[in-house]
């Protein structure tokens, strides 16, 4: 009897094991919850004073943004900036190599593209394959559907829904533009709602609703800066992009340049109770 009662629970144990591998190779539950970002500036955004002092001594600056009194969307959106001594083309080599994130991103433990095409208005599909180890027993495998938008220095994704993530649901945007008073370096922007499946603990709540957004803007800073004369990888180069290379050949060391998971504050308690 106590024989088949442990055959019967290792039965049961491998078509458990069976239905999770199932589920992993299918589409997601949905086609989207969280609200995409559109490329380009992010709107209602100021930095005062004291947040340009802030950028200069080096240090990424938070700011909690509101949607426009009319918007049907309540929620507001968490900005991570940082200024970084490096082009943009050094910035933007960064942020595109996603095959290289391991070992540069805190937490990455694989990362992979699947997919890398031009579209025919001129930007383009990346889909990367991520994973990420928190803490022990807790990793997460998504799949997510980037668009790399040239015209707008701007990068925007969500999850591959064709694929089953471990999160429920991902909108995230970065955006790159010159520094307002220093030649020759960039003010990057970056914001990444998540949406996770039931209840997490608390370390990971912490790491995925606040460190990550530091994190993020503090690694593209300092490799960046290591290498502030990398191109932008040459599929994703456009003409714009060779001009501007070009254009910053010879800046030299002007400026002293060595040449948003949205609503955590107003939608938090929505999204992680």
């Amino acid at each position: 009897m106590a024989r088949l009662l442990q055959f019967l629970l290792l039965t049961s144990l491998l078509l458990v094991s069976e239905c999770r591998k199932r589920d992993k190779n299918a589409a997601h539950s949905h086609q989207g919850i969280l609200k995409p970002y559109k490329p380009g500036p992010f709107e209602n955004l100021h930095l005062g004073k004291k947040d340009e002092q802030h950028l200069l001594s080096g240090k990424p600056v938070m700011k909690q943004v509101m949607p426009d009194k009319d918007s049907e969307d309540t929620s507001g959106t968490a900005i991570c900036i940082q200024d970084v001594n490096a082009p943009k083309p050094a910035v933007w080599n960064q942020i595109l190599d996603l095959d290289a994130y391991r070992g540069k991103v805190p937490k990455v433990k694989e990362c992979h593209n699947y997919v890398v095409r031009k579209n025919p208005d001129g930007t383009h599909s990346i889909k990367t394959t991520m994973k990420l180890g928190i803490m022990p027993g807790y990793s997460y495998t998504n799949h997510y559907d980037h668009t790399y938008v040239p015209e707008e220095d701007s990068v925007i994704w969500s999850l591959d829904y064709e694929k089953y993530s471990d999160f429920d649901d991902v909108a995230g945007h970065w955006h790159l533009e010159d520094h307002p008073s220093k030649p020759g370096c960039t003010r990057v922007f970056y914001a990444c709602d998540i949406k996770t499946r039931g209840s997490v603990p608390g370390p990971v709540l912490n790491f995925i609703s606040k460190s990550a957004l530091k994190q993020a803007t503090s690694w593209v800073k300092k490799e960046s800066e290591a290498a502030p004369e990398a191109h932008i990888p040459g599929q994703f180069a456009s003409d714009k992009s060779k001009v501007m290379e070009k254009e910053l050949q010879g800046v030299g060391s002007r400026g002293g340049a060595s040449f948003v998971n949205r609503g955590f504050a107003s939608r938090f308690g929505q999204k992680w109770r």
